[in-house]
């Protein structure tokens, strides 16, 4: 494993907190390795532009990150349509 492997890469801006754990959560069940960064920026400046919270993860786990997240937002749009 190089160096580069370890780096950490943001791998999505999410709208709310929440969200972000949700995410996390469901990233490290998966034995991925996440953190949510900035998840309550909101609270020091209010709702300004570029203080959303972010989720990273290192860049090894970047790809099977996205296609968890992707599972994840199909099968709850799947959800929503059904009810």
């Amino acid at each position: 494993m190089s160096n580069t492997d370890d780096e950490l890469v943001r791998l999505m801006t999410v709208p709310n907190p929440a969200t972000g754990h949700i995410i996390e959560q469901a990233l490290q069940a998966e034995g991925i390795e996440a953190k949510v960064v900035g998840d309550y920026l909101d609270a020091s400046f209010g709702d300004l532009p570029g203080t959303l919270p972010e989720i990273w993860v290192h860049q090894k786990d970047l790809e099977a990150a996205k296609k968890i997240v992707e599972q994840h937002t199909s099968s709850s749009d799947q959800d929503s349509d059904e009810g």
